[in-house]
């Protein structure tokens, strides 16, 4: 139903912008709920290696159960020095506001050198990681390849645009 207002007896408040912030807020939500399965709290390389079962609880109270196979993997790329730094599972960011299929890695700098020397984007030791300031941006076939080497340490996240992110808590 229409509401129609006389002249010069129109709200006090503009309905349009009131009815983009609510719809808004709906998406902000929804995306939010999308990422019930991201870790509430992330583990290092190295504690994740000493434990025998080693797992990670989401924010919906389920667990992320990351391979043996994989940590060792991983292991042997990361050296020992930096295991205490890389926090897992790492989380790559789907980001709806760069493009179509355009990814980021969520997280410290070690998380996003660690991503490239997977990928082969660098020969650069670790020492060296803070010399490439540019934010590693990522296409499907990266994290399609990077999820095939390494399924269980990856998550997936859905970014929320800044203009979603005052509404209500966030999972970021």
């Amino acid at each position: 139903m229409l509401w129609y207002w006389p002249v010069g007896h129109e709200p006090m408040f503009d309905s349009m912008k009131s009815l983009d912030r609510a719809m808004d807020a709906v998406l902000g939500h929804e995306l939010r709920k999308l990422n019930t399965h991201l870790p509430k709290q992330r583990r290092s390389l190295s504690e994740l290696l000493k434990l025998k079962e080693p797992t990670v609880d989401t924010i919906d109270d389920s667990a992320i159960v990351l391979r043996r196979s994989e940590l060792d993997e991983l292991a042997r790329i990361v050296p020992a020095e930096y295991q205490d730094r890389l926090k897992l599972p790492i989380i790559i960011r789907r980001r709806m506001d760069l493009g179509r299929s355009i990814y980021t890695v969520s997280g410290e700098r070690v998380e996003e050198f660690t991503v490239k020397k997977i990928l082969g984007l660098t020969n650069d030791e670790y020492y060296e990681m803070y010399k490439d300031q540019e934010p590693a941006y990522l296409y499907r076939p990266q994290v399609t390849e990077l999820l095939r080497k390494f399924h269980s340490i990856f998550v997936i996240a859905f970014g929320i645009p800044k203009e979603l992110a005052d509404y209500g808590p966030s999972f970021r």
